[in-house]
């Protein structure tokens, strides 16, 4: 009877430790992927775009945009792009409630890496850093000002 008790009080000890863990622990941190399927390294919301948005890399970020990125995220970049996934829409960049969660280095790496699940296809074979810096720009732009 004494070995019952121990086993159901060890296992209760053991499941609680393991829940305050989780609690803890909190989300995923970057440079872990998160259960979103994006994999940020840890210096990532901390890097800054080293370009300025000018009209030029507007116009540049705007390009590709339309070529890479308007057939899921859609023409405004509302996320009603005709490719773009119905059960998991992609993100509507027009949303500035999301900028703060999404700071320079964290959209440069969501359109450089990708990720599985919903899909979002990695951009590193196929544009170069300085493109993908222009596209983060145009992004930013396309937000809604109060």
């Amino acid at each position: 009877m004494c070995t019952a008790n121990y086993n159901t009080e060890m296992r209760f000890r053991v499941c609680a430790l393991a829940l305050l863990g989780a609690i803890v622990a909190g989300p995923a941190l970057p440079g872990q992927t998160y259960p979103s399927g994006w994999q940020i390294p840890e210096n990532a919301r901390d890097e800054t775009s080293p370009l300025q948005p000018t009209p030029d890399v507007l116009k540049k970020g705007k390009s590709i945009y339309d070529s890479k990125c308007a057939k899921c995220h859609g023409p405004q970049g509302r996320g009603d792009g005709p490719d773009g996934d119905k059960e998991h829409p992609p993100a509507d960049l027009t949303d500035a409630s999301r900028a703060p969660r999404n700071p320079d280095g964290i959209l440069f790496y969501k359109v450089w890496n990708g990720r599985k699940q919903p899909e979002m296809p990695a951009f590193k074979s196929d544009l170069s850093k300085d493109e993908v810096w222009a596209v983060v720009e145009y992004a930013k732009s396309l937000r809604k000002q109060d």
